[in-house]
């Protein structure tokens, strides 16, 4: 079974130009969204990033924030708002919590044979000063490598809600770290360190948060 690593950071992986783009986007969201209760989850992505898979993103989720509570009782927002760094942002709406979603690569399940094998982690987050910052690092290529084993045979659709699902289990398992400011992990569920690739793209079930700090 190939086991898979969902690693917490302290040190950002993200070029300058990348860095200084997402902190552009984290002040002008954060001037937008200040005052208003709840949470908004914006996107950065790449041009190459299929248009077919957002709504299957968004829908696995919102499946995953409806599966349980997350550490010791924690519930994250049931109903973020999910907001694309492209899309128009109306001044005046303004939310208490921006948390900025950068997705690293095509975000879909090509044959990656013609390509070196990657290393690292599916997902982290940055601390400064011992603080876990409202951003979130997502590497598709990575993610799409994994999955290479499990989708033959499988569907165009298929394939796309796999790396849906895989997407949103990394993001809510990164969600959980800077919500509860922790760097620990679970024994099961999707906050746990290591994920194989079934639990990585597995449908939501009750108690999939589940969580036991170690």
């Amino acid at each position: 079974m190939i086991v898979l690593r969902l690693q917490y950071r302290e040190i950002p992986r993200a070029s300058a130009g990348i860095l200084f783009t997402l902190l552009l986007t984290y002040v002008l969201t954060a001037t937008l969204y200040a005052q208003r209760p709840g949470t908004a989850i914006v996107f950065n992505a790449q041009p190459q990033v299929s248009e077919e898979l957002w709504p299957d993103l968004l829908q696995s989720l919102r499946a995953d924030l409806a599966a349980g509570e997350a550490p010791n009782g924690f519930v994250l927002q049931q109903n973020p708002t999910y907001l694309r760094a492209n899309d128009n942002l109306a001044e005046g709406i303004d939310y208490s919590q921006v948390i900025v979603v950068t997705l690293l690569g095509r975000c879909d399940v090509l044959p990656q044979s013609d390509r070196p094998s990657l290393t690292g982690p599916l997902g982290w987050v940055r601390q400064v000063s011992g603080a876990i910052q409202p951003f979130i690092f997502v590497d598709c290529n990575r993610i799409a490598q994994v999955l290479r084993s499990t989708s033959p045979g499988l569907t165009r659709q298929e394939r796309r809600h796999q790396m849906a699902q895989a997407v949103a289990h990394v993001v809510i398992h990164e969600w959980i770290h800077i919500a509860t400011q922790s760097a620990s992990h679970g024994r099961q569920g999707i906050t746990k360190q290591f994920l194989s690739p079934a639990e990585l793209t597995a449908e939501p079930t009750k108690n999939n948060l589940a969580f036991a700090s170690h």
